[in-house]
């Protein structure tokens, strides 16, 4: 059962990666993997949720970065930026498909159920990672995930827990208002990572306003781990540099 379903996600990714959101029906990915719309019925209620699901293998880049970033030593609101940016790059590289499973009309609760569903299909894409990470990629809405790692950093007594809450806030309306941004220019050459670093820079500054004294937020570019966002883009120098860049300022 769960090697049918994972043809079906896997044939719904190669059309939305070939032909975006519009591409996709039902008869197209029966045809794909040569069964009838009634088989694939059994296993998705509607051609949104194949598609919800199937939009979760974008996030496969993120999801190897989070794994490597659990593992590394770093404090709450730093491990914050560096998932940020990776989620942030990945999804303006796919702007429309990310924008409809985040938010999408009436997403909330699809988008965790599209997760559950894509790993309870894929659990390979997910071992060896933190439990707390786990938590963060099934949550239910972004501005939910978002809270954990800020509450943490408000329980180390590096934020308030009221500043934990503003942060989590302005995190998701910026990122919803630049994905939205870039939803008909991210596939021209150099846009999703000038956007990314604009987003970056806008939510450290905001970060770092909210310390309480005698916390700083410093991460420097590591020799390792690689990244995958660090192979897709060598050059994109945002998070960490821009970091550095704005403290020297």
């Amino acid at each position: 059962m769960a090697s049918v379903k994972r043809k079906y996600i896997e044939a719904t990714y190669d059309i939305l990666a070939n032909e975006g959101l519009q591409g996709v029906s039902i008869r197209k990915v029966a045809d794909l993997i040569g069964c009838s719309s009634a088989a694939l019925y059994k296993h998705f209620p509607d051609i949104d949720d194949l598609i919800a699901v199937a939009s979760v293998r974008f996030l496969h880049d993120y999801s190897n970065d989070a794994r490597i970033l659990s593992k590394v030593d770093l404090n709450p609101l730093e491990l914050n930026l560096q998932l940020w940016e990776c989620l942030a790059y990945y999804s303006f590289v796919n702007a429309p498909i990310l924008e409809n499973l985040f938010f999408g009309k009436g997403n909330r609760g699809a988008v965790q159920n599209a997760i559950l569903d894509y790993y309870e299909a894929f659990p390979e894409e997910i071992e060896s990672m933190r439990g707390y990470m786990i938590t963060l990629l099934k949550g239910d809405t972004i501005m939910e995930r978002d809270m954990i790692l800020p509450q943490r950093a408000a329980e180390a007594g590096m934020i308030s827990m009221e500043s934990a809450s503003y942060l989590c806030k302005v995190d998701t309306y910026l990122f919803q208002g630049m994905l939205a941004s870039v939803r008909y220019t991210y596939d021209q050459p150099g846009v999703a990572r000038e956007t990314t670093r604009e987003f970056m820079r806008l939510i450290i500054r905001n970060y770092t306003s909210q310390l309480l004294p005698g916390y700083t937020i410093l991460v420097c570019k590591p020799e390792k781990p690689s990244l995958a966002l660090d192979r897709h883009e060598a050059g994109m120098n945002s998070y960490r540099c821009v970091l550095s860049d704005e403290l020297s300022a």
